[in-house]
């Protein structure tokens, strides 16, 4: 019985999935940004040279698009063992500690520019 009430509950959020991953993609502001900064400006520029420019640079920007997502998608597939073993734990942490490094030295860097910290006051 749980065995049926749980394969119930993955079809209803495999479904709410695919809802909710299209909601996210048009409320995302990151390609309206792109197409009216950048991507607008150059097939506009590119109709004066021709118009197959405009086309390939469309073909392009969506072929490499898909084809690095789908490259993530590939890695992460190939890596699923890797990301439970042990070893990737220890990289994730000694990056968090590189991190924390990073972000030390650069609240000291900041407060020395804005005159709160002195490293070489004489006093």
């Amino acid at each position: 019985m749980t065995e049926v009430i749980n394969s119930i509950i993955v079809e209803l959020a495999k479904r709410d999935a695919l809802k909710r991953g299209v909601i996210a993609n048009f409320l995302n502001p990151h390609p309206y940004l792109f197409w009216l900064s950048i991507g607008g400006p150059m097939i506009f520029g590119s109709l004066d040279v021709h118009i197959s420019a405009a086309v390939l640079f469309i073909l392009g920007f969506y072929s490499l698009l898909i084809g690095s997502k789908t490259a993530i998608v590939l890695v992460v597939e190939k890596s699923k063992s890797f990301i439970k073993s042990k070893y990737y734990l220890y990289i994730v942490r000694a990056l968090g500690i590189a991190l924390i490094l990073f972000a030390l030295f650069f609240v000291k860097d900041g407060l020395e520019l804005i005159g709160l910290f002195l490293a070489n006051r004489i006093v």
